[in-house]
């Protein structure tokens, strides 16, 4: 198992519905509760290191992470020295989560070209790996890295040149084979295999809708939800029930079952994301009755 080892449960979210200082409440409330971690992606809104280092203090023993943060807006060297930042900060509290991002957010946002994503990963972990830290801890071991991952080929990378996967957006049948491949992929050890689980108020599924939204414009998933049995009319705006159903959790009571059953299918970890009505992601309520 992933050491540091965020546990069975936790929680995802982008904390930018939040102020500084209602995210500072959230994390405490989030161990307080009995989760294992707290993740944040990287989109548009805060920068996900700067942000898990002012929660920082308000955590004694769960692990924070990013999930994820995308390799073509900082370099292997300058992730090398976050990391080594946050791992001494959370004494030893932090796992890293990179990931390729979508061609769109490359470009638009980074202005750089999406190509060859699979080669792109392999050499930033290289890169990463090769990096200089002489911070204080520097002698401390690296974070360990989880890769985001939905098709063959980066699964297989997730296994053999980092630590486990962390795919988005998945049922429990791709999460067994993802499980497979991973072990298959790395025989001698079991790579750690987490996953979210997006869960909506008891019959909101417009909520669930706003949640999904910017993803049904995303063509990264649109490939991955093909391979899972869903077709173009169900991604299309606004996501057909079939699609929004399998993919959000329909209350407490639901995502507790789909939580019996990814783990059964092999996920070691898995986090809930917490919807709130308009589709954001810090849904106090839901985090309370969804805590372990």
């Amino acid at each position: 198992m992933l050491r540091p080892d965020p546990g069975r449960i936790g929680v995802w979210g982008h904390l930018d519905s939040l102020s500084i200082d209602g995210a500072r409440a959230y994390a405490r409330r989030v161990e307080s509760l009995g989760y294992g971690a707290l993740w944040v992606p990287e989109t548009v809104g805060r920068d996900p290191f700067t942000l898990l280092g002012l929660l920082v203090g308000e955590t004694e023993r769960m692990v924070l992470g990013t999930s994820i943060v995308g390799i073509w807006g900082r370099d292997a060297q300058t992730t090398r020295m976050s990391t080594g930042t946050m791992v001494e900060a959370t004494g030893g509290r932090f796992v890293l989560g990179l990931g390729v991002s979508h061609p769109h957010m490359t470009t638009r946002l980074h202005g750089r070209a999406f190509d060859r994503p699979l080669s792109r990963m392999r050499e930033y972990l290289a890169a990463y790996r090769n990096a200089v830290y002489r911070g204080p801890g520097a002698d401390a071991s690296p974070s360990p890295i989880l890769v985001a991952a939905l098709r063959e080929r980066m699964t297989d990378l997730a296994a053999t040149e980092a630590d486990g996967a962390f795919p988005y957006l998945v049922g429990p049948e791709r999460v067994a084979w993802m499980r497979g491949r991973l072990d298959a992929a790395s025989p001698d050890r079991r790579p750690l295999l987490a996953v979210t689980l997006p869960v909506a108020p008891d019959g909101d599924r417009d909520a669930a809708r706003a949640y999904l939204k910017p993803y049904m414009r995303t063509p990264t998933y649109y490939g991955s939800w093909a391979i899972q049995g869903f077709a173009a009319d169900d991604w299309e705006q606004p996501g057909s029930d079939r699609l929004v159903d399998a993919m959000v959790a329909d209350g407490p009571a639901d995502a507790r079952q789909r939580l019996d059953a990814l783990q059964a299918a092999g996920a070691d970890h898995v986090a809930f994301i917490p919807i709130s009505p308009d589709g954001t992601t810090e849904n106090a309520a839901l985090l309370e009755s969804l805590a372990p």
